[in-house]
């Protein structure tokens, strides 16, 4: 009796172990390496106490990382649920052809970040990529997309925008599908325009799904590293420097491993704290509901 009530934690075991040699022991170490010292070989030189993380936070270029990581953030993520909720609003509907443009839409995210920001790379290469080649065939100046800070900047967040919008439409669409359509038809014979159902019914029924989205892409953006590494590297300059870039720096390059590790638990602690807020405005909107 005893062996069948262990069964299941028996089966367990093996994906148990695991995910604590994955994940567990590297955060475990990742923060030991935080409250340690390392010379310029990347050896260790032992106990320091807080003073990674006191370099970290009197760090400029932590804080300017710190910034353009929020602002690439907030841009994206609010654009990819708005172009998400407004195209799983078009192809909601039944059909063949509604069909197809889903499976359509979708492809971006099957893709690989990396593949995704080479790609882009090439297409907005001043020299030699295609939309410069297009502007000049028209009769306008090229471009240098990647190497003014603004245009830059811009760059990483269409790019972004185009793979990860796709996971926005999705999460929208089977929440918009799973909506009793009773509402939808009383508001119809009552006389209520389209614009009048998305505000005062879709809205407000779909409110806990967008945020789910909303949480999902926050938490992914905050770690943004592959497009900032393959278009930019950070620059020009610092305009483009996300916090994970800028830890890939201080380790990779500087062999600051524990300035890079007090940073990146720092940014886990700020990405809990959103993700926290997040999940209780959902809440909040499950419970008024």
């Amino acid at each position: 009796m005893n062996s069948e009530k262990n069964l299941p934690y028996l089966l367990l075991l093996p994906t148990l172990t695991l995910l604590a040699i994955v994940t567990i022991f590297p955060i475990i170490y990742s923060l030991v390496v935080s409250f340690s010292g390392y010379d310029t070989f990347g050896n260790s030189i032992g106990f320091t106490g807080i003073d990674n993380y006191s370099n970290v936070l009197t760090n400029g270029d932590f804080w300017n990382a710190i910034y353009v990581t929020l602002l690439f953030t907030m841009l994206s993520v609010s654009i990819e649920i708005t172009l998400g909720f407004t195209l799983a609003n078009m192809v909601s509907k039944d059909g063949k052809a509604m069909q197809y443009l889903r499976w359509l839409l979708i492809i971006p995210m099957m893709l690989s970040p990396l593949v995704v920001a080479v790609v882009f790379r090439l297409m907005l290469n001043t020299d030699m990529g295609i939309i410069n080649y297009l502007l000049q065939s028209i009769g306008l100046p090229k471009i240098n997309f990647l190497g003014e800070a603004s245009l830059a900047f811009a760059s990483l967040v269409f790019v972004d925008i185009w793979q990860w919008m796709p996971m926005c439409f999705l999460i929208i669409l089977a929440g918009l599908q799973a909506l009793p359509r009773d509402p939808f038809e009383a508001a119809a014979i009552d006389g209520a325009t389209k614009f009048q159902i998305i505000r005062f019914i879709t809205i407000p029924m779909l409110k806990p799904i967008i945020i789910v989205a909303l949480v999902i892409r926050t938490m992914d953006a905050l770690r943004t590293f592959d497009q900032v590494f393959v278009l930019t590297q950070g620059g020009p300059g610092t305009s483009t420097e996300t916090i994970s870039y800028l830890m890939y720096r201080s380790a990779m390059k500087f062999t600051d491993f524990g300035f890079a590790s007090a940073g990146l638990f720092i940014v886990l602690i700020i990405t809990i704290v959103i993700s926290t807020l997040l999940i209780r405005m959902m809440n909040t909107s499950q419970a008024k509901g």
